[in-house]
């Protein structure tokens, strides 16, 4: 079951510490009278992590312990300005890795476009190249009817002649 998986998520996190809110509570023992693999799992999870540590005392944290961590978050807090938040988050996003196969593909489509457009601009620049030859060749042949009187005017015909 799905809800499986986060009635197991509480055993092990607050239920065990008897840390769980009371409707949270509520929900998962009603879950547990109807689930044999959750109560399979609290009582394995009893015995086997909850039970050694019943008879271990609790030892008091030591104050300059408390006193360090606060310094250490605070001292984190004033050297973290909006620039490094910035820098972070964009790091994050960046390194996320389910984003470096679409980046990837992006810059291999770019590429691969930027390619194909230089390559049909060089064939269009060509072919323009070569008609503006031909027309160059037959002169005033080309755009009309020249009379009878076998002019041989046109640069082609001074070339082969």
């Amino acid at each position: 079951m799905k809800k499986c998986g986060h009635f197991k998520d509480l055993i092990l996190a607050d239920y065990i510490d008897g840390e769980l809110d009371k409707n949270s509570t509520r929900g998962l023992e009603s879950h547990l009278l109807d689930c044999s693999d959750c109560r399979a799992f609290l009582k394995e999870v009893k015995d086997n992590a909850a039970r050694p540590w019943k008879q271990t005392p609790r030892q008091p944290v030591p104050e300059e312990l408390w006193g360090a961590i606060k310094q250490r978050i605070e001292h984190e807090n004033e050297t973290a300005g909006p620039f490094a938040d910035f820098m972070d988050k964009l790091k994050g996003f960046i390194v996320f890795p389910r984003m470096v196969p679409v980046f990837a593909s992006l810059m291999l489509m770019f590429f691969a476009g930027s390619i194909a457009l230089n390559t049909i601009q060089v064939q269009q620049t060509q072919a323009k190249d070569q008609g503006e030859y031909l027309v160059s060749l037959l002169g005033p042949a080309a755009s009309s009817v020249q009379a009878e009187d076998n002019d041989l005017g046109t640069p082609i015909e001074h070339y082969f002649l």
